[in-house]
């Protein structure tokens, strides 16, 4: 086992200071062992000493006291491969992660206890929870001693990006609502890169530095610390504050951050030297902590998450480009960073429900390793930077801030580092638009806009070595394969809850009056039906349900309606009640059948206080008239818990046939169409090469199916994604597939484009 210690510069490791670069890989975002290796391999191949990984509680916990460590569930296995690779382990079990998944990683049951205080906040303020800690205690027990016995195990954190930080009411949501409408889903980070608001943020981050209140302390991260210790944990133990933080928690051993420069593309980073603004506070902060530990950044920018109505990662992956990453890593060099953790280094896919309601089903974060397990242009400027750290670890870590000694631009943002050796690490960023230059000694160095470079000098400024900004560099292709023709499909329309003769009986029946959201009745994750049998006729209702949801009478369409109005998932919903009308024409003799469909993108990842936020049937009126209501969690059949797998065998289809896509079906046909087809592989191996799924178009969602598991999901209207990764596990790369989309069909005609296999790009 390693020897872990630390001092204000560095970790210790079994006597030898050491740099720690590290990246972040999510497991439950890769659903097969088979390619947990591959990607391990790829940030080797980056450099990378550690590997940076959150523990889900809610994907491994369906129910109190009940846990999953099976399958691709398996974090035994990935700590054994993560070892075998010769690799450290940074663990970071919560027990909340935020990471943009369901809840932030609190399972949803968790949610339905009434009148517990998540995380010990209430108002933006502590407030400490016996009730909550009691079932934090549970998943301690479970995840810590598996993590604690790990020989390469050299950091733990507790926690992540606890804050107080009130959420948005009165006066400040009706700006907030006003900011999205006028701005776009992206306001509040559309506002961040404008450069009066960052200096705003900077001079109020200073000013929180020297206050009383900016060293924080409470019971919860004690005891965290203390159960750790109690559970086997040996290493130093961290807490990961959010970038920009006016408060620090120091109950732990080592202060950690984060930090995310550029996290909007409606507005281009380049040219803008202010974005890095709270990156250049970090050593200036740390020391305001006055803690002998090393700077730590938690999570430094590897990429950024993409919300429905995006850009797409691609777009995402190219204005970022090298340079991003490039500037970002030697800024963070630059401020005396002992531990570098790239947030995402490896994409992944955020298949069944692990998702939050801000992301959809890619999470590739336009991160250095693709989704698919691709090498990019990124990922070279990372393992450049890499290699120049490596080269110069020990007097890097040993390095001081001094002032200048050469001649520069007042455009230009420069920091000097100099060691006991007499050497000098001269940080020079150019963040503005025009080239630039410095005079060192009698030499002239040119800087390119929206670079960075490192040079390292001697007394004389000899340059001794230097890290070059980052070029751009061809992306990796892959061999052509020849990928087969996913033909012919067969079509059907399912025997489901739309028809009035459909049997019912075996649901959950839903008395009037009681809650009908989807934590309240026991479903907790993604599509929830609902069926009421009306004996008198009622002239129409008042609905609010979340996050999408369709209305049927008698198995026709009385209203659809995207009611997903926060598109950032953070605070309120900003939801609307929409009233339905029902025309009495439409009552027939013998009973009626009111059907509604909704879909719940998930719950919001809790970043704020709204882990609350109700999804499914959130409110229904309809006058005087007491409704009783059965209802079934899953579109299709089987559908259960967080990652669900439909049972197609148990379905009835109707005027099944077979069809080609692109493809339209009868206008007269409401609710859902399912096509299906097989298809067989024999590949060399998982992700040799990575395959995706091109959907080009669909009216209005589709959910699409790989050997039963519901992959990922389709939004029309909203997208961005058209392209979906077919991970390994799921898919088998040597053998048959059965591939199936279940296209929910709104107002518009029932239609799907020309679908096709493709290699992931």
């Amino acid at each position: 086992m390693v020897e872990v210690g630390f001092d204000r510069k560095s970790l210790i490791i079994n006597g030898e200071r050491r740099l720690i670069l590290s990246g972040a890989m999510h497991y439950y975002r890769l659903p097969s062992p088979e390619i947990w290796r591959h990607r391990l391999r790829r940030m080797k191949e980056l450099g990378l000493d550690t590997v940076d990984v959150y523990f889900y509680w809610g994907y491994h916990s369906p129910a109190p006291g009940v846990y999953d460590f099976s399958g691709f569930r398996d974090v035994d296995r990935l700590l054994d491969m993560i070892e075998e690779e010769g690799l450290y382990l940074m663990a970071r079990p919560g027990p909340y992660i935020c990471s943009e998944v369901d809840g932030g990683g609190f399972p949803a049951w968790l949610l339905t206890k009434p009148g517990l205080k998540l995380r010990c906040r209430e108002n933006a303020r502590f407030v400490y929870d016996p009730e909550y800690m009691k079932y934090a205690r549970e998943w301690w027990e479970q995840i810590v001693p598996r993590i604690a016995r790990r020989d390469n195990l050299i950091l733990f954190q507790i926690e992540n990006e606890y804050h107080f930080m009130p959420t948005p009411k009165g006066a400040l949501l009706a700006l907030q609502k006003t900011l999205q409408r006028r701005m776009g889903t992206n306001a509040i980070f559309n506002l961040q890169m404008r450069k009066p608001v960052k200096a705003v943020l900077q001079y109020l981050q200073k000013r929180a530095m020297r206050g009383v209140g900016y060293k924080q302390s409470n019971r919860y991260m004690k005891e965290l610390y203390a159960w750790s210790r109690e559970l086997g944990v040996t290493v130093p133990i961290f807490h990961n504050d959010i970038e920009g933080a006016m408060q620090r928690f120091v109950d732990a051993d080592i202060a950690g951050i984060d930090d995310y420069p550029i996290k909007t593309f409606d507005v281009d980073w380049q040219g803008r030297d202010h974005v890095f603004g709270t990156l250049d506070l970090m050593e200036q902060g740390h020391a305001a902590l006055g803690k002998d530990c090393p700077l730590l950044i938690g999570e430094l920018q590897g990429g950024w998450f993409d919300p429905w109505g995006g850009k797409g990662f691609a777009v995402i992956r190219r204005r970022l480009g090298p340079a991003a990453i490039d500037m970002t890593l030697k800024t963070a060099l630059s401020q005396g960073a002992g531990v570098i953790s790239v947030f995402m280094t490896c994409g992944g896919t955020s298949f069944g429900h692990v998702a939050s309601p801000d992301v959809y089903t890619s999470y590739d974060y336009g991160a250095p390793i693709s989704e698919g397990g691709r090498p990019t242009a990124r990922g070279e400027a990372m393992k450049r930077f890499v290699s120049f750290a490596r080269r110069h670890e020990k007097e890097l870590l040993e390095s001081e801030a001094v002032g200048l000694q050469c001649a520069i631009s007042p455009r230009l943002h420069c920091i000097s580092r100099r060691t006991p050796s007499g050497k000098r690490f001269i940080y020079i960023r150019n963040g503005g638009k025009t080239a630039e230059s410095i005079m060192l000694g009698p030499n002239r160095i040119g800087m390119s806009p929206s670079t960075m470079m490192v040079l390292v000098v001697n007394d004389q400024d000899e340059v001794l070595d230097r890290c070059d900004p980052a070029t751009d560099t061809a992306e990796y292709v892959f061999p052509y394969t020849e990928l087969p023709k996913l033909s012919p499909w067969k079509f059907g329309i399912p025997h489901l809850p739309l028809d009035p003769d459909y049997d019912d009986s075996d649901w959950t029946l839903v008395p009037a009056g009681q809650p009908l959201d989807i934590d309240s009745i026991g479903v907790h994750y993604g599509f929830v039906w609902y069926r009421a049998r009306l004996k008198d006729p009622i002239s129409g209702f008042k609905l609010d349900a979340r996050h999408c949801w369709a209305a049927y009478f008698n198995g026709r369409l009385l209203a659809a309606f995207d009611n997903h109005k926060n598109r950032l998932a953070t605070g309120d919903d900003m939801a609307e009640t929409v009233d339905v009308r029902i025309p009495r024409s439409d009552f027939v003799k013998g009973g009626n059948v009111l059907t509604v469909l909704c879909e719940s993108l998930g719950h919001n990842k809790g970043f704020l206080e709204d882990l609350h936020n109700k999804r499914g049937i959130v409110s229904f009126r309809a006058g005087r008239n007491k409704i009783d209501w059965r209802v079934r969690g899953g579109l299709l059949p089987g559908e259960i818990g967080m990652t669900p797998r439909a049972d197609f065998s148990a379905l009835r289809l109707s005027g099944e046939e077979e069809v080609e896509t692109p493809h339209e079906w009868p206008a007269n046909k409401h609710g859902i169409g399912l096509y299906q087809t097989r298809f067989s592989l024999d590949l060399e191996g998982p992700d040799n090469p990575p395959l995706g799924l091109d959907v080009p178009s669909a009216d209005e969602k589709a959910v699409i199916y790989l050997n039963g598991w519901l992959l990922g999901r389709f939004w029309g209207s909203a997208g961005p994604q058209m392209i979906y990764y077919l991970p390994p596990g799921l898919l088998n790369w040597k053998g048959e597939n059965h591939l199936a989309i279940a296209l929910w069909r709104w107002e518009q005609p029932g239609r799907i484009g020309r679908v096709h296999l493709e290699i992931q790009p």
